[in-house]
């Protein structure tokens, strides 16, 4: 069933610093962390990653360049069988960082970014779209709107499924939601003027989107579709670190969507990945642990 799905990936890749700390350090001070992480990151690689760690055939379009950490970001996202499709190979371009301070006695991380802007037509002239339309699912991020808008197009012709990660609200993504058929969005994810999550459906479904899901960290999922909403507990479990929860939450759920079609128990299943990457220290220990669960 696995060589079945094949699944794209569009969006932010980051260089993580991750120090695991004895609560938030104040002001002036100078702190000692128990340990750290150096791996790279961001919305769509991390989902990426984990989809790839379920079974399927994996795809992460995202500008790398040729910065002289760009090997470092490469060699750890194919490090977990992901095949790369970098649209600035050979331009120079810093690389995204992210600094993260977790707080060892409750798993809850603040992160620390900055995000270098890239030439988008640089990226769209490097790109062949022609080649990126044999895929059961894709999902995109937000980042990177001219890139994610012309893919869509591309996949929609083709009848891909294609996903948001609705992180947040972004620029351009007015432009990216009607060529989208599913949407994951975070608590966080408010359109301009809206408040309640009932208006934040009522928008998207304005797009005619009409599969859609809230995830609220710790929270019961709020999902609804065209006939029905519905209601998802999740699994409660003692978290140590919850970065990239959400990330491998969206890379699960794809994995799952395209296997089964079943929107219900994607959102279930990746629940389920989603806290248990929240037992373990860093983006990477969960995968190593091998359980009924994950494969």
């Amino acid at each position: 069933m696995n060589n079945k799905v094949k699944a794209l990936f569009v969006g932010l890749n980051t260089i993580d610093l991750q120090f695991f700390v004895q609560g938030y350090p104040m002001a002036n001070t100078k702190t000692k962390a128990s340990k750290n992480e150096i791996t790279a990151g961001g919305p769509a690689t991390n989902a990426a990653i984990a989809c790839s760690h379920l079974g399927a055939e994996t795809h992460l379009v995202t500008p790398i360049g040729a910065h002289s950490l760009s090997r470092f970001v490469a060699d750890d996202i194919i490090n977990y069988g992901v095949k790369l499709i970098d649209p600035i190979e050979n331009i120079d371009s810093k690389p995204v960082f992210a600094s993260v301070i977790t707080n060892e006695l409750n798993g809850e991380r603040t992160i620390f970014s900055y995000h270098p802007e890239h030439e988008h037509k640089l990226i769209m002239e490097e790109l062949n779209l022609g080649k990126l339309s044999n895929f059961n699912i894709a999902m995109f991020d937000g980042f990177y709107p001219e890139l994610s808008i012309n893919i869509a197009k591309e996949l929609r012709k083709n009848g891909v499924t294609t996903v948001l990660d609705g992180g947040s609200w972004k620029p351009g993504i007015e432009e990216l939601l009607p060529l989208i058929d599913i949407a994951i969005c975070s608590n966080d994810f408010t359109p301009p003027g809206r408040i309640s999550k009932k208006s934040v459906v009522d928008v998207l479904n304005n797009y005619s989107i009409d599969k859609i899901a809230i995830t609220r960290g710790e929270k019961s999922i709020l999902a609804y579709t065209t006939n029905m909403r519905f209601e998802l507990q999740i699994p409660k479990v003692e978290a140590k670190d919850t970065l990239g929860a959400g990330d491998f939450f969206h890379g699960a759920f794809c994995y799952y969507y395209a296997v089964n079609n079943d929107f219900e128990l994607a959102l279930k299943a990746a629940s389920t990945i989603a806290s248990k990457s929240c037992c373990y220290c860093g983006t990477r220990e969960w995968m190593n642990v091998n359980d009924d669960i994950v494969k």
